[in-house]
């Protein structure tokens, strides 16, 4: 049945919503499921929504082309990557504007094969909480959880990676050692966590992973850390996981390119990996998404690309309906 496909960062199930991937110091320099419904007052939010939300550091003023990677707010951050070999979109693109990454994940060599000395790379698992030394966070001003792993049995939950170690036990470790003087947390999750009793979110979560998802959410919240949770609906584009930077920089996302960003967990449909990717990079900087929980749909158009203001503008729309969790 479609629905036993994998949820992560590679094969998705085929129904509507989804989930988008020891101890060392080593610092080396280094689809055609519309959208079916954004019921509160039937509006759709595009790039074209009205409203504005200031990024930081950007005058509220007509949208402007992509910002060169010597903007300041790029070149002022130091963005831990958790999960990056499957966040390697997100990482790409982050490195594409100037920022620098420190990524922490399992497997250092397969991140340097990828991104060669452009990163830093810290080996570590968010399930061993002793694996979170200080120096691993000296200098970070914020932090992107992409982890994740697969909604039912596949050879990826090798190793105990679980649902509930991996979506709960290790973005809770993860969220428990970052220093409160982070500037923002941001958190991938996905859309249907809070319809676990209902079809076709119940057979998703047969295995806990939107229970688990939904744990690690919460956890988040009560941290008291600056947070922005992404919640995409099933990925397409890809997935983009053993790709060197110059592939994974030509990546697009067809004519799927325009973005719907919702609340309150009704939004149904498709997420382009390459969109949720900047999504998460764009919300670091505005303000109005600190504290905030967005799902995120692909529709066809051209949408917001790495357009800073025409981002803000989608935040803000997305944030005039209520604020649900």
């Amino acid at each position: 049945m479609a629905v036993l496909a994998a949820v992560a960062l590679g094969a998705q199930p085929r129904i509507r919503g989804a989930h988008i991937g020891r101890n060392s110091r080593d610092f080396s320099a280094s689809r055609r499921l519309d959208f079916l419904g954004f019921t509160r007052s039937g509006k759709r939010l595009r790039s074209s929504s009205l409203g504005f939300c200031k990024p930081r550091g950007v005058v509220a003023a007509a949208a402007s082309p992509a910002p060169e990677a010597t903007d300041s707010r790029y070149s002022q951050k130091l963005v831990l990557v958790v999960g990056a070999t499957g966040g390697q979109l997100a990482v790409a693109s982050l490195l594409e504007k100037g920022v620098e990454v420190r990524a922490l994940l399992r497997n250092a060599e397969k991140a340097r094969s990828l991104f060669g000395d452009k990163l830093q790379v810290v080996v570590g698992d968010t399930r061993n909480p002793e694996d979170f030394v200080p120096s691993m966070f000296e200098g970070v001003t914020h932090v992107l959880c992409c982890t994740g792993t697969t909604a039912f049995p596949s050879k990826r939950w090798a190793g105990d990676n679980t649902p509930e170690q991996t979506d709960w036990m290790g973005v809770r470790n993860l969220i428990a050692a970052v220093p409160k003087t982070i500037q923002r947390f941001v958190l991938v999750s996905s859309v249907g966590v809070t319809k676990c009793d209902q079809l076709p979110w119940n057979i998703m979560n047969l295995f806990g992973v939107l229970k688990y998802k939904k744990m690690g959410e919460d956890f988040l919240r009560s941290s008291g850390l600056p947070y922005t949770i992404i919640r995409p609906g099933r990925l397409t584009d890809g997935p983009y996981t053993s790709y060197d930077l110059n592939t994974l920089l030509k990546a697009t996302s067809g004519t799927r390119r325009d973005v719907i960003l919702g609340q309150g967990d009704t939004l149904v449909g498709e997420a382009s990996r390459i969109m949720v990717a900047e999504a998460c990079i764009q919300a670091m900087d505005l303000e109005c998404t600190c504290g905030q929980t967005y799902e995120l749909n692909s529709v066809q158009g051209d949408g917001p690309g790495a357009d800073c203001n025409k981002w803000a503008k989608l935040f803000v729309s997305a944030g005039t309906s209520t604020n649900q969790v």
